[in-house]
């Protein structure tokens, strides 16, 4: 009978934290005044403050290890007739993981590494 109780406390636990890890990241865009919207579907890499610690970028919404990166973005690009890229990142990642995140961008095979910024009102969209 105990081993039901504690697996059922266990069961509980699990069912109030699991939507927790499910938040994502969040991300605080640096802004500019004159960015564009943009019209296309584009391909977007973001570049999370815990890059920094544990090497993972954002492929749209999959988490992916920058050591797989080119190559995920080859697959990503392959049937698109524009190989442009849009990256984000938090305000405080280093531009040395910017610069590597890009370079790993371009060689998987992608023309233009572009920066995502927010725009100047502060919204910041998805």
């Amino acid at each position: 009978m105990p081993l039901v109780d504690v697996m059922l406390v266990l069961l509980i636990i699990f069912m109030v934290s699991a939507p927790m890890m499910q938040q994502g990241f969040g991300v605080r865009l640096p802004q500019a005044r004159r960015s564009q919207p943009i019209s296309a579907e584009p391909v977007y890499v973001t570049v999370p403050l815990s890059f920094m610690r544990d090497q993972v970028v954002l492929l749209g919404k999959q988490r992916v290890g920058i050591n797989f990166i080119a190559e995920r973005v080859a697959q990503e690009l392959k049937d698109r007739p524009s190989r442009d890229v849009y990256v984000g990142g938090d305000g405080q990642v280093t531009y040395q993981a910017m610069v590597t995140v890009m370079d790993r961008l371009k060689s998987g095979g992608v023309d233009r590494v572009m920066l995502a910024l927010a725009p100047p009102d502060g919204r910041q969209d998805p």
